[in-house]
């Protein structure tokens, strides 16, 4: 008789390799004497008492029973059912998964010591398994007990060494049944390569990179355009709300201010602009280091503005022309003074002997009367030109203003840009870089993938030889169903 050993030792060396490599434990048992391939699957529901059961079957006999995790490696498949009621369709779906039709089933009924129907049970177990398939329409169920002497346990180890002996006893030999296992698994193996796909992550990262390659630059010059705008605005009313308060300062202070003052007013307005130059500066200074942190630029990065200078500092109003106007005030105080004088010395009048004294002191009266009217008139007129004067100064500052806000605005938003663009050709390179990185890697992932195929062909190829051998078969051994499709 021929020892599985020898069988394994027949085959050819290729297969022998092939076998050795993938199915270790396989070769272990065949060198052991065991037959591979012809342990015990148990299966059923949660909390059946599968874990008891079978430390009770190792107890009696450990040497016997070799419990496997796989039902594909088993030749016996134990299905344990509950006693605590009739099996549905969960058990029914799991005895179709682990039981093949050319496995044996062994069925066991716990608990069988707790509940008192357990007979009922088993019988309608038996019923529902005749009626699920027509294998089972004989089966035997084996009541057993893990608590108690005499509990069924020994029968039912009995059963599945009867059964296991049984199916020892196929043509196959231990050979032929390690390279079937070994098969499988080189085919489990190879479709378990080609439905992963190793590289989805790295070309889903390939493709958001490029998509997003020179995204930085656009949504960065529109951030700018926005933040410019915006701060266009915001300096611009700056401008505009220290342009009034000057000129309002302006106003009050000339409709208060004497001859002397208004003889000082240009230096006055000079001092006043200056004040309003350095809160045009600073707001502008402020605003613009607003923006470069909006967009991430530091100061240091981009070197520092002009500051607004001292060039608005206003010259003197020119001479006010003395016109017809001043010659009728003269005309018109002259007249008024006179009436004032003669209504003053009118009661001087009433005497004889002063009469003639009135006439000087009536002209001296109205001298002095039209004297003070075209003063005040005067007075009243260089304020007005004053007034006309300070608004043309205030419009001239108001343009400088706006000048200089512009030009450091057109500055920075070119400096701003000029290093948006220097980060983007830096996020381009470091883009191009891990694009590069990427297709090498799933370079790498493609050829590794191609070659684990290969080895799985040629693997399986070899195991096919070997099937040959063990069947004496001339041809291609009848497994179209697992071949592999490169």
């Amino acid at each position: 008789m021929t020892t599985p050993q020898s069988q394994l030792s027949d085959l050819p060396a290729d297969a022998v390799a092939v076998v050795t490599r993938w199915n270790p434990v396989a070769v272990a048992q065949l060198e052991s004497g065991r037959s591979p391939g012809r342990g015990v699957f148990v299966a059923g529901p949660p909390r059946a008492g599968k874990s008891r059961l079978m430390g009770r079957l190792r107890a009696l006999d450990s040497s016997a029973l070799a419990f496997v995790e796989n039902p594909g490696e088993a030749g016996v498949v134990l299905m344990v059912l509950d006693a605590a009621a009739p099996l549905g369709r969960e058990e029914l779906a799991v005895l179709d998964v682990v039981a093949p039709p050319a496995c044996p089933v062994i069925f066991a009924l716990t608990k069988t010591d707790v509940h008192r129907d357990w007979a009922r049970v088993s019988e309608r177990n038996g019923m529902l398994l005749a009626r699920h398939s027509v294998r089972f329409a004989n089966v035997k169920i084996h009541p057993v007990t893990v608590t108690s002497t005499g509990s069924g346990v020994e029968a039912l180890l009995a059963a599945i060494l009867f059964a296991s002996r049984g199916e020892a006893r196929d043509v196959r030999s231990a050979a032929e049944t390690v390279l079937e296992q070994t098969r499988r698994m080189i085919v489990s193996t190879a479709r378990s390569i080609r439905e992963t796909d190793p590289g989805a992550e790295l070309r889903a990262e390939r493709v958001h990179a490029l998509a997003h390659r020179d995204g930085w630059r656009t949504e960065g010059a529109a951030q700018l355009r926005g933040h410019v705008q915006l701060a266009r605005v915001e300096l611009m009313h700056e401008v505009a709300f220290q342009v009034r308060a000057a000129g309002a300062t302006a106003r009050a202070e000339i409709d208060r201010a004497g001859r002397a003052a208004l003889a000082c007013y240009p230096d006055r307005l000079a001092q006043l602009i200056r004040e309003k130059s350095a809160v045009v500066d600073a707001a502008a200074t402020a605003r613009l280091d607003d923006l470069r942190t909006c967009m991430g630029v530091t100061p240091s990065a981009l070197g520092s503005e002009v500051p607004l200078t001292d060039a608005l500092s206003p010259e003197g109003p020119q001479r006010r022309h003395r016109g017809l106007e001043d010659r009728i005030t003269i005309l018109v105080g002259a007249s008024v003074g006179l009436g004032l004088g003669r209504l003053a010395v009118s009661p001087l009048s009433m005497v004889p002997v002063l009469d003639v004294a009135t006439i000087p002191l009536t002209l001296a009266l109205g001298a002095v009367a039209a004297w003070w009217l075209t003063r005040a008139r005067g007075h009243i007129a260089e304020r007005a030109h004053v007034r006309r004067w300070t608004t043309d100064v205030l419009a001239h500052a108001r343009s400088q203003w706006e000048q200089f806000v512009l030009g450091q605005l057109l500055a920075v938003e070119t400096q701003v840009g000029e290093a948006v663009i220097a980060e983007s050709r830096v996020r381009v390179q470091q883009v191009d870089e891990r694009v590069a990185q990427i297709e090498g890697e799933l370079r790498s992932l493609a050829a590794r993938r191609n070659g684990q195929l290969s080895s799985c062909e040629r693997d399986l190829a070899a195991v096919d030889r070997g099937l040959q051998h063990v069947q004496g078969r001339a041809g291609e051994p009848n497994l179209a169903a697992d071949r592999l499709n490169t």
